[in-house]
């Protein structure tokens, strides 16, 4: 085994902890202070998984370049068995016990989250079972399946006679295929991929055309400083804001947001999103007159920031344009930039990987904050230094599981070529890209896309209508926006 692999992965999983713990302090809320102690530890864990599983494919890159040693299937099963269990019964069952509180019940707490929890493994175990049962067999093409020197040796001879190697032949040589059982597990990693590619299609399509627009627009509408009459002033619209806003939550109730009534919870989710930015305002006018419209250092960082998601977004977008779409592909564009790097120093290449992977998950959280704020058919989420409650932690760090194996599979794709003759090339491109009833979808990039349709969509949208709207509440013309 290689020592210096080794010594890299263990220090980079005690970094990748020590910021997940530093990420959950510095997002936490004052009401959560010294309490929810084992949904905070859910959270550094599953946020601490999730990274661990996005560096796992570079990871699959160095140990085949560098014989390290490691037995990487062994390693992604152990990935998607953990991912499983938090993605389906910690972070759910936590999730439904926290929303559940009732300090003067707790029996009735833990039987609502146990209620809850009990259903959604109930419904996701039948739906696994009967996919795996009915379509878990992969066929894959013998010009394909024999490419990989893993699989099959190059001086093995298939005989197309030979019913115990499963091998379907006909008279065109290329229509002959392999069929496999896939493993249950990986199975489940890919129908938790397939549900999950449609959230990474609407939230990461949106991310990627919003984040980089709504960094940009902070900056430029970032606050002024403002004196104590005009101070007054906005205080005073805001008070009125308020005073609204509680009239609505009194009507609503404590358990709106359980209510089977889809107006009530839609109403609900508006009150939500309004009382986000009241708070948002609130802060904006602080900002402006206690600190005379804020750091500069801060806001020259957002610019720059930014400026970066521009060139992040649009190199995603050429790279799937000249690489994905077009075939055979006319450069390997990203993909060669990762191996020149890895040429040059391995870490190198990863860093690059994890840039381009990493701000996937950021446009992901900000797509789905960006859909709820706009669309009230979810509640919102938001992620607001020392302002985030346990449970928009744990819905958070919910969906980046939920969507990580998409995720990864999805730059497997992307960087195919970066990943060629490792474990996941085994595992994506053998098994998973040939699953009966899902393959349709994987081998005509059916959902990248449509991840590129949902980026052109949300930009024309955002040209058009730039500013969120207020939900519950007319627009003060002489409020700060």
């Amino acid at each position: 085994m290689n020592v210096f692999m080794l010594i890299v992965c263990i220090v980079m999983t005690v970094m990748i902890l020590l910021g997940s713990f530093y990420f959950l302090v510095y997002f936490s809320s004052e009401e959560d202070r010294n309490v929810a102690y084992f949904p905070k530890v859910i959270v550094v864990l599953g946020l601490t998984l999730v990274c661990l599983t996005v560096l796992m494919l570079p990871l699959d890159v160095a140990n085949r370049q560098s014989d390290g040693g490691f037995d990487m299937e062994a390693l992604w099963n152990a990935v998607y068995i953990a991912q499983g269990l938090f993605a389906i019964i910690l972070i759910p069952s936590t999730l439904f016990y926290y929303e559940a509180e009732d300090p003067e019940a707790r029996e009735a707490q833990c039987w609502t989250a146990l209620k809850f929890e009990v259903s959604t493994v109930v419904i996701v175990t039948t739906i696994y079972v009967i996919f795996w049962l009915l379509w878990g067999m992969a066929e894959i093409p013998i010009e394909d399946f024999t490419a990989n020197v893993t699989l099959v040796p190059l001086e093995q001879i298939v005989d197309c006679t030979d019913l115990a190697q499963r091998v379907f032949c006909s008279d065109d040589p290329q229509d002959a295929t392999v069929r496999l059982k896939s493993t249950p597990i990986v199975y489940f990693m890919a129908i938790v991929a397939f549900f999950g590619w449609f959230f990474l299609v609407l939230f990461v399509g949106i991310g990627l055309a919003a984040l980089p627009m709504d960094l940009l627009m902070e900056f430029t509408t970032r606050p002024q400083s403002i004196d104590l009459q005009e101070y007054a002033k906005q205080k005073m619209l805001l008070n009125e804001r308020s005073q609204k806003l509680i009239e609505v939550g009194k009507k609503l109730g404590t358990d709106a947001h359980r209510s089977k009534d889809r107006r009530v919870r839609t109403t609900y989710n508006k009150f939500k999103q309004a009382v986000f930015f009241l708070e948002k305002d609130w802060e904006r006018v602080k900002i402006a007159y206690k600190e005379r419209g804020g750091n500069p250092i801060r806001y020259f960082f957002q610019c720059v920031c930014g400026l970066v998601s521009v060139g992040l977004s649009i190199m995603w977008l050429l790279h799937l344009l000249v690489y994905v779409f077009i075939t055979p592909p006319p450069t390997l564009f990203l993909n060669s930039l990762f191996i020149e790097l890895d040429d040059i120093f391995p870490l190198f290449g990863v860093l690059a990987y994890g840039l381009f992977a990493f701000y996937l998950l950021f446009c992901l959280l900000k797509g789905n904050m960006k859909f709820g704020v706009r669309f009230f058919c979810i509640p919102i989420h938001p992620m607001r230094v020392g302002a985030t409650l346990i449970n928009s932690m744990l819905f958070n760090v919910w969906l980046l599981q939920l969507c990580s194996f998409s995720l990864i599979q999805f730059c497997w794709t992307a960087f195919r070529s970066y990943a060629r003759f490792t474990s996941a090339d085994l595992i994506f491109g053998q098994q998973v890209h040939y699953l009966q009833g899902l393959s349709w979808f994987f081998r005509h990039n059916i959902f990248l896309y449509a991840l590129v349709l949902m980026v052109l969509s949300t930009m024309l949208y955002l040209c058009v209508w730039p500013t969120d709207k207020r939900a519950l509440e007319d627009e003060d013309e002489g409020l700060m926006m």
